[in-house]
């Protein structure tokens, strides 16, 4: 008889995973639901939730965990005493005792959860995006990044001297199921649709995308907006600009499959789900060559912008609408883009993810 294979636990401190718009929600759902090795548990803590049993998502066993808010509220908020508030959390690792806890954000609380525990797990600490005061825990056993770039500024501002890994994002579940014959069909619009899903954070690129957009001959495109906060970017409103504000993964993926060109002009992106995303659903992509992008985008497979620069991303945005005229050039590109986000299926960064537990558990 087999014996069980060691578990890992994902810790997600700010969100119910079922959040369908959320980023890290999606990851850390397609990390566990392609487990190989290892069995895949996850932990969300989803805020005023009704939900307090254990549930079944994709696949996966999730314990919801609650934070003690009122211990919150009075020792922290009113005595500024900077208390531990999620007993609860702690709760349900020794009870589960996983092998291995892998805690993808809220980096300052990995030592007080740890140090709480009945025993002592391997640690793996993740860093999903850039930091302006980066946290590394003393109780990890090693870390874990999402791309070069973000590896480059966390250890760079922290000096830390940890082992650590680099394990690219998987593609997300909802964007595989709409991959597929129907995906690489041209949309047919009259008027060619340009989608923007950045939201209003101003290192996504949204104003100067809308200038850029401005730039173009009156009438030439269509420009979709959406993610948070996105109708607060400076510029708006503007004629053939459709501003929608933030949308669930679902409706996101109907808009992209929808739309001709996909654009991510950031100045310095950790990653990059959406240009991802964008390349194995065959859009055309238009990204900056900065950051986490320029790691798996190049001009074969995208046009490529210089960050924070209108005039570049206004170049880009006419050959991007040049090349939807001309089949052969943009099947071409387009067929480089599927081709490059192979790397990016669930079971093959699960395999290197886990090669990352094999790693921390050694050093116990």
């Amino acid at each position: 008889m087999s014996a069980e294979p060691a578990s890992v636990l994902h810790i997600h401190f700010w969100a119910d995973i079922r959040n369908s718009a959320g980023s890290v929600e999606k990851v850390i759902t397609a990390f566990a639901s392609h487990g190989q090795r290892y069995r895949h548990l996850i932990a969300c803590c989803p805020g005023d939730s009704a939900v307090v049993e254990p549930f079944e998502h994709q696949g996966v066993m999730t314990y919801p965990f609650r934070e003690s808010r009122l211990v919150n509220r009075v020792l922290n908020k009113m005595l500024g005493l900077k208390a531990f508030t999620y007993g609860d959390l702690v709760r349900q690792i020794n009870r589960l005792r996983p092998a291995v806890l892998h805690f993808h954000n809220r980096q300052e609380l990995v030592d007080a959860v740890v140090s709480r525990l009945a025993y002592r797990p391997a640690v793996v600490v993740h860093y999903h995006r850039h930091f302006a005061e980066p946290v590394v825990p003393k109780l990890v056993d090693r870390l874990l990044f999402i791309s070069r770039r973000t590896a480059d500024d966390i250890l760079g501002k922290t000096g830390s001297m940890q082992p650590y890994s680099i394990v690219f994002n998987p593609l997300s579940l909802e964007v595989l199921g709409r991959a597929g014959p129907a995906a690489a069909v041209p949309t047919g619009n009259p008027q060619p649709v340009i989608l923007f899903g950045g939201g209003g954070n101003p290192i996504k690129g949204g104003k100067e995308l809308i200038e850029a957009f401005a730039a173009l001959p009156a009438g030439s495109a269509r420009l979709i907006l959406a993610g948070r906060n996105v109708e607060k970017l400076e510029g708006l409103p503007q004629p053939g600009i459709e501003v929608l504000g933030e949308v669930p993964a679902t409706r996101f993926f109907d808009l992209m499959l929808g739309a001709d060109v996909v654009t991510m002009p950031s100045y310095d992106e950790p990653f990059g789900l959406i240009a991802q995303e964008a390349m194995l659903l065959r859009k055309l992509l238009v990204a900056a060559g900065s950051g986490g992008l320029a790691e798996f985008t190049g001009p074969d497979c995208a046009v490529v912008i210089e960050p924070k620069n209108v005039a570049s991303l206004t170049r880009g945005l006419q050959q991007a609408l040049a090349l939807l005229k001309q089949p052969a050039a943009l099947q071409e590109k387009l067929l480089r883009a599927a081709e490059r986000v192979a790397i990016f299926f669930p079971p093959v960064v699960t395999r290197e993810l886990e090669k990352v537990y094999d790693q921390a558990r050694e050093v116990l």
